[in-house]
């Protein structure tokens, strides 16, 4: 084979990778191109929105003004026309008001030439809330309109509406005052799907419909990138925004061809370049093959070395020419090599990472599917709960001592189970506020160790070794108590024949050059029971996992340790081998030094006998009032219950209606709450005494409210009702 045939190659082997270098930039800049204009779309997109609800808003803020007006209550009529006329002065709107069936007031007319017109259609009278409407021709312009509707404010029931009435260039001038880019077509489309404003053709398009793809898009709530074909039949990469509360949205479309030439023009560049480098080095190969003859065979051999993915030596050959091919053979070699070894080292990062990203992902969808399931089983269940446990506290009053008091106890004792498991299913279902405060350890443990003693029994022996000097640990005292007992007792299950089950606890500091560094204190509980494989260790953490026999557990006590660790800002870890034991180390985070033990609350006692109260219940429930509401009239107070907090607020509404406290549940149904009328009594009612009651909420509860969590029993409530009752003003 001849020096230039060889020379050919070379210059061959350098150009295909120039060529599919270029091709990959160019692959790169059009997709960054293409990401920019849809960034830039949805940019668009969401300011156009937001200036659209912010106009829509400002006109219903006009008409609620208007609706408030005096002239309403009164009726007259010529001051309202007066009043609108003069308050939408250089507003470009006018007002109007309507009744169920008659346009009463235009003011784009002098009063004294209003005549009645029918109502505009397809809007009906409105109670509440507010509507905008669209009319293809205005009852007194002839153009078409748009029109914000509130109902009158200081009139019961309402039989009259007020609007403020804008033209359409208000919307449409939104749309002209955006930078698009050039082709590109936006929309706004109302929530009955017709177009209010169009940057292209306005006058044609404006009213009509939108296409049937882009109904059932909104209709289906598919915001984001689609392809479609606008009405004016480009094919077109749409992008739809989510609907605001009117139910409006942004259409905005940018034509496929547009990106097409992108394309087309990146690919040019690319042959053009290619095609520059191809012919420079054609005619390098016709000079060289006169002047290189034995040097060619040594870049032979360096350019075979490069294909091979290894770095060629650098020859110091007499011709500068060959010696320059040959440094840079040398060089691309070594960038070759580099650039490998950095892309295989980003690439195992990046899939590290892609699966740590996905095992979170899945670990807080789970969570989070969990945490809704038991919140609303236990909103539920501490309701049914609640009718069980007043049942059985009637029924003791009323047993005599005997064979059915030992039975009620004992329904007792398995009420309080299952509230405490209804806790338990919270604890890792739902990231629940903890009552952190400095806890010594060796304090808390030694109060507790005699109810662990006895729960482990006789063929186990119990040993903790927890220092007294070490430094309080920042955790809810009541959920580490609850943790360290799920520990013991798996460690006992663990151990039938009997055995040793170790609590210790030892201090770990942070290192010096961490950040954020927290000292900690590892506590553990070690026993030498049967242990865990692999796989169990891996799901014992997981809530309802469990290996025990049927009936033998629940599968929630580790998920409560964990779900209360990670709360408390520390981790948990497990250490075990089948046949030698298991030990469960929980790692929590030292007290800081201003940290301070909230005040101790005073010990529960019976509640006090009272005079008769006047108490207003508020409960949805059925069962639940089908027992409280006799229990307290048992112990004579009369109860007016109402069943949501829409009726219990029209009832204190009335001044003549009395009572000495308001007992109301949190969740309820409709809009407003248990929290919300309480709210609302502060202010209409101040002096009145409140207590709230609740299974299961996410929401807080200010503090300045009595709280009993359900649940609850007779002398917890009235305790409650007599403490809301000292602690209203007078």
């Amino acid at each position: 084979m001849s020096i230039r045939t060889l020379l050919v190659l070379l210059v061959m082997a350098v150009w295909l990778p120039a060529l599919a270098g270029f091709s990959l930039l160019a692959r790169i800049t059009y997709l960054r191109e293409v990401a920019d204009a849809r960034h830039a779309v949805e940019q668009l997109g969401e300011s156009i929105a937001s200036s659209v609800e912010r106009e829509l808003d400002k006109r219903v803020f006009m008409a609620r003004a208007l609706s408030a007006s005096s002239a309403l209550a009164d009726p007259d009529l010529r001051r309202f026309h007066r009043e609108a006329s003069g308050a939408l002065k250089g507003s470009g709107a006018w007002a109007v008001l309507v009744d169920e069936r008659m346009q009463l007031v235009n003011t784009v007319l002098p009063f004294d030439a209003q005549t009645l017109r029918e109502r505009p259609p397809g809007l009906p009278l409105l109670r509440e809330g507010s509507a905008i409407l669209f009319a293809a021709r205005g009852a007194a312009t002839g153009r078409p309109v748009l029109g914000a509707f509130v109902p009158e404010a200081q009139a019961t029931p309402v039989v009259r509406n007020v609007g403020v009435v804008f033209e359409m260039a208000a919307i449409q001038g939104i749309l002209d005052s955006q930078n698009a880019a050039q082709g590109s077509l936006s929309a706004v489309v109302n929530q009955d799907f017709v177009i209010m404003a169009r940057s292209r053709d306005p006058q044609k398009w404006v009213g009509a419909k939108a296409g049937p793809e882009i109904q059932r898009r909104v209709r289906d709530k598919e915001v984001g990138f689609g392809e479609s074909v606008t009405l004016d039949g480009v094919p077109s990469l749409t992008f739809i925004t989510p609907a605001n509360r009117f139910g409006w949205t942004i259409v905005l479309a940018l034509p496929k061809n547009a990106l097409t030439a992108a394309a087309q023009r990146l690919t040019m560049q690319v042959l053009a370049a290619s095609a520059a480098i191809l012919a420079i080095g054609l005619a390098a190969v016709l000079y060289l093959a006169r002047r290189v003859g034995a040097p060619v065979i040594a870049l032979r051999d360096d350019a075979i070395r490069l294909g091979d993915d290894s770095v060629p030596p650098e020859r110091p050959f007499p011709v500068l020419e060959v010696r320059e091919v040959s440094r840079a053979l040398h060089a691309a070699g070594r960038r070759s090599h580099e650039a490998k070894q950095l892309l295989e080292t980003r690439v195992r990062e990046a899939v590290v990472d892609a699966e740590s990203a996905q095992a979170k992902l899945l670990e807080g969808q789970k969570r989070e599917a969990i945490g809704r399931l038991t919140g609303g089983l236990a909103h539920e269940f501490n309701n049914l709960l609640q009718t069980i446990s007043v049942a059985l506290q009637v029924l003791e009053r009323d047993a005599k001592e005997g064979r059915n008091a030992r039975v009620l106890q004992s329904a007792k004792q398995a009420t309080r189970r299952a509230a405490d498991l209804v806790r338990q299913m919270l604890s890792f279902g739902r990231d629940r506020p903890l009552k952190r405060e400095p806890v010594q350890l060796a304090r808390l443990l030694g109060g507790s160790q005699e109810l662990t003693d006895k729960a482990v029994g006789e063929k186990i022996v119990l040993s903790v070794d927890v220092p007294a000097d070490l430094p309080p640990v920042y955790v809810d005292p009541a959920q580490l108590e609850l943790a360290v007992l799920n520990l013991v007792f798996n460690a006992r299950d663990a151990m039938p024949n009997g055995g040793r089950i170790a609590i210790g606890a030892t201090l770990h500091a942070a290192a010096s050059n961490a950040l954020d560094a927290t000292d900690q204190v590892c506590l553990s509980v070690a026993d030498n029971g049967s242990g865990m494989d692999e796989l169990t260790k891996v799901r014992a953490f997981e809530p309802y996992f469990t290996t025990k026999p049927i009936g033998a557990g629940s599968g929630l006590g580790l998920a409560q340790v964990a779900a209360f660790v990670r709360q408390s800002e520390g981790h948990a870890s497990i250490d075990s081998v089948p046949g030698r034991g298991t030990t469960v180390s929980l790692w929590l985070p030292v007290a800081a030094a201003d940290a301070k033990a909230p005040a101790s609350a005073p010990a529960t006692a019976p509640a006090p006998r009272v005079l008769p109260l006047q108490i207003l219940m508020v409960e949805d429930d059925d069962l639940v009032s089908a027992v409280v509401v006799p229990a307290l009239e048992r112990l004579g107070h009369a109860v007016r219950l109402c069943t949501s907090s829409d009726a219990a607020r029209q009832l204190l509404q009335d001044e003549r209606e009395r009572f000495d406290v308001l007992f109301t549940d949190i969740v309820m149904p409709g809009g407003s709450s248990g929290l919300d009328l309480a709210r609302w009594a502060r202010v209409h009612r101040p002096s009145l005494p409140i207590v709230v009651a609740t299974g299961y909420t996410v929401r807080e509860v200010p503090s300045d409210l009595e709280l009993l969590r359900k649940p609850y029993e007779i002398d917890a409530l009235m305790l409650s009702m007599l403490r809301a009752i000292e602690a209203a003003p007078r």
